[in-house]
């Protein structure tokens, strides 16, 4: 079976250097491209135990590749969408953060080639979702809580899986994000029975962690997930990418992978 050939968006960054060791490891894979706002020098490659002919600009990755995997920034998503359709090139997106334009471009991107989207691609943290929800059908009179930790560089806040969390809670319970509550300091008045509310910190070098906790009136369950290295996010969207390489043109998340 011939390897998937994937190229990496943002490589200079911290994930993009994770997704370079992870697909290193991976028997499935074969790196063909990388690149970034900045030129990637020889230097850089080399650094990077890259071969020096590999592709090193957006056209070229695109042009090259199977699956790109883009964990860089919304604001790239339209770029790097317009590379895909013109390219024929799968895409996985880890990207966090995004608005609605966002995902209706996915959507729409994918009538022409493959997406996969994830806010969050480790296997566990998909896992939790699963068990969030049966933990929400059961606990249904509940006051439910969501909090979040990551490290001090995180741009985005309340995380995007902790947004996903929210929404499989809410779905389950047969309500939607009108009950989520980010800010109470805007809101001077008692909780409201339906809340989902969202709290988030922010420093040191913390992975990611995120508790779901029910609040009953004689009794508190809490859901705990932690990740203790990026490397369950980087291996994760590597292995997406080999599962979307076999896939036909749609838009696809975890959940399909799972099915699978």
């Amino acid at each position: 079976m011939s390897k998937v050939k994937i190229a990496i968006a943002g490589v200079l960054g911290r994930m993009g250097k994770n997704l370079i060791e992870s697909a290193q490891f991976n028997d499935g894979v074969d790196i063909v491209g990388v690149f970034d706002k900045s030129p990637i020098t020889e230097e850089q490659l080399q650094s990077m135990n890259l071969k020096f002919d590999i592709a090193t600009t957006i056209d070229a990755a695109f042009d090259q590749a199977d699956v790109v995997i883009d964990f860089t920034s919304p604001s790239a998503l339209f770029m790097f969408t317009e590379n895909a359709v013109a390219h024929k090139a799968g895409l996985v997106v880890g990207t966090t953060g995004l608005e609605k334009k966002h995902f209706e471009l996915l959507e729409q991107t994918s009538k022409a080639t493959k997406v996969f989207y994830a806010p969050n691609m480790s296997l566990g943290v998909n896992s939790f979702f699963q068990i969030a929800r049966n933990a929400a059908s059961k606990l249904k009179d509940y006051d439910i809580e969501i909090i979040e930790s990551h490290h001090r560089f995180k741009k985005d806040s309340p995380s995007g899986t902790a947004i996903k969390l929210g929404e499989e809670i809410a779905s389950e319970l047969g309500r939607d994000n009108k009950d989520f509550v980010f800010d109470r300091q805007q809101q001077i008045e008692e909780r409201k029975k339906f809340d989902i509310g969202f709290s988030s910190v922010r420093g040191g070098n913390i992975a990611g962690e995120h508790t779901i906790i029910f609040h009953g009136e004689h009794e508190i369950i809490e859901v705990t997930h932690r990740a203790f290295n990026r490397k369950i996010f980087s291996d994760g969207a590597v292995n997406a990418s080999v599962w979307l390489a076999s896939q036909t043109n749609g838009y696809y998340n975890y959940k399909d992978l799972l099915k699978s």
